[in-house]
């Protein structure tokens, strides 16, 4: 049951089987004697509604990341393309200055990794904002202190939506958890249901397909 289609699906079944089961006098009787009494009933809607809770749960939590996920992979994007910009630009006006490079951060490769990127940002925009000597030769391609301040600004902002992002990917991990123990506990329980339904509706084959039971001709 990895897809939510399927475990829907089966969520729904279970709640069909087990309504149809009680309301179908004739059937209700015949599981009886097999052990699926009103106390069983009990017990396999307790399972049920346990499952379908944690179930939504995990839907609520799945959807919340998602939300998180854009909220930060677009932000990390507009931050990502204007500092690949600067950069860019760094290191062509410093091509014979490799000193400036170095203290800028813009030597090598262009970071991969978000915690690496985030340090050379970091360390890119506070350079340039507290030396006046790279601000005086950095006006020509327009890399001023105001800008440094918004890039930083918007670093700032980058780090609380990523901070967002693990919180709702760490809640929904757990759900997700959750959710797959109570699903498995209620698949158990349908399991047996089933069985114990093929036996007391064995010369009925019709009934069991009231419950969901499909019989093979």
């Amino acid at each position: 049951m990895t897809f939510i289609r399927s475990e829907s699906k089966f969520l729904e079944r279970s709640r069909i089987a087990l309504s149809n089961a009680e309301l179908h006098p004739d059937i209700k009787a015949a599981l009886i004697p097999f052990g699926i009494d009103d106390a069983k009933f009990a017990e396999g809607w307790a399972v049920y509604n346990k499952a379908k809770s944690v179930w939504e749960l995990n839907a609520k939590e799945v959807a919340e990341t998602s939300v998180a996920s854009n909220a930060y992979n677009t932000a990390y994007g507009e931050l990502e393309a204007k500092f690949r910009r600067h950069r860019n630009l760094t290191r062509i006006l410093c091509t014979k200055d490799p000193d400036t490079q170095v203290r800028l951060g813009v030597t090598g490769y262009f970071p991969s990794k978000y915690n690496e990127f985030f340090d050379k940002v970091k360390l890119f925009y506070t350079t340039l904002a507290a030396n006046a000597l790279i601000q005086e030769k950095f006006a020509v391609i327009k890399l001023t202190p105001e800008l440094a301040a918004t890039c930083l600004a918007e670093l700032d902002a980058l780090l609380v939506l990523r901070s967002g992002f693990d919180k709702e990917m760490g809640e929904s991990q757990v759900a997700t958890e959750s959710k797959n123990a109570a699903l498995h506990e209620l698949s158990d329980w349908m399991e047996d249901f089933d069985i114990l339904a093929k036996l007391a509706l064995y010369d009925t084959p019709q009934r069991l397909e009231v419950l969901g039971v499909l019989v093979k001709s």
